[in-house]
């Protein structure tokens, strides 16, 4: 007896659930809280603009939307803006690589070495409960007025929370992992790059987040105590010469340019911990 086997076609269902991961990445990529940002950057507008209409306050108090703008303007046909910005960005980014660097050594010995924790962190703690808007005059001093100081004091406000991300990413390590790698010969290198790395990676990510955001205030605080360019200068020039539009303009380009880095590293972390998302759709 003979049949005929007809080939089975997937069902609606099967068909939803195959593109499922698709549609949920499509989802996180199309996110809510991404199309508020512009509302909410409306409202602020708009509050901006009738308050500045209703002529409650005078124009050095809080400018006209439409001034700061013509002031960016001028600023950018000069090329002002563009210089300015960037003599920010290289100090924020220069502390940061060194912040980078003196974290990551002494987030993994520490995390490593519980006797160096006990002794070293309540300096490191110490050094850290400085305000750096006091220290700051003090690394001028130090440094120079130059922009070594600058980068000085962007590192100095960002090691801290690289640092402490570094020791807790170390610390989620499990000892039977470890234990396993150990058993099977692995070599130290070996430990450190496939299951240390791994482990302190989204912790480390975190701690990059606060990081740059951090590292501009840094640059800028630098640039508040002694600079002659860099957007912390263009506030001070401005507050003192009563130009309050150009210091509209230097504040939204700092707020931009920690946004901006801020999503760069968002996006780091969605690249390099893409192998999260693919064992969570399993």
């Amino acid at each position: 007896m003979s049949s005929i086997s007809t080939p089975i076609q997937p069902s609606s269902q099967t068909k939803h659930t195959i593109s499922s991961p698709t549609a949920s990445r499509w989802r996180r990529w199309i996110d809510w809280r991404i199309a508020l940002a512009p509302v909410f950057s409306l409202v602020i507008y708009l509050l901006w603009y009738e308050t500045a209409e209703s002529g409650r306050y005078a124009a050095f108090i809080l400018p006209h939307p439409h001034t700061v703008w013509e002031r960016f303007t001028i600023l950018w046909e000069n090329g002002l803006a563009i210089q300015h910005t960037l003599v920010t960005l290289r100090e924020a980014l220069s502390g940061l690589v060194i912040a980078t660097g003196v974290a990551i050594v002494l987030g993994y010995v520490i995390a490593r070495i519980r006797m160096l924790s006990y002794m070293l962190m309540p300096y490191l703690i110490f050094i850290q409960a400085i305000p750096v808007v006091a220290i700051a005059p003090l690394l001028i001093i130090w440094v120079g007025p130059d922009i070594e100081s600058k980068i000085a004091i962007a590192a100095l406000i960002t090691w801290f929370p690289l640092m402490v991300a570094v020791i807790v990413g170390i610390r989620s390590v499990a000892p039977n992992l470890r234990e396993l790698m150990q058993a099977n010969a692995a070599t130290p290198w070996q430990i450190f790059w496939h299951l240390e790395v791994p482990a302190a990676m989204p912790s480390l990510l975190g701690g990059f987040k606060i990081a740059v955001t951090l590292s501009v205030i840094g640059a800028a605080v630098g640039e508040f105590v002694s600079s002659r360019e860099g957007l912390g200068y263009l506030v001070i020039f401005g507050r003192s010469t009563s130009d309050t539009p150009l210091v509209f303009v230097a504040i939204f380009l700092l707020t931009l340019m920690s946004l901006t880095l801020y999503t760069i590293v968002g996006m780091l972390e969605q690249f390099l911990l893409r192998w999260q998302r693919a064992g969570q759709l399993r």
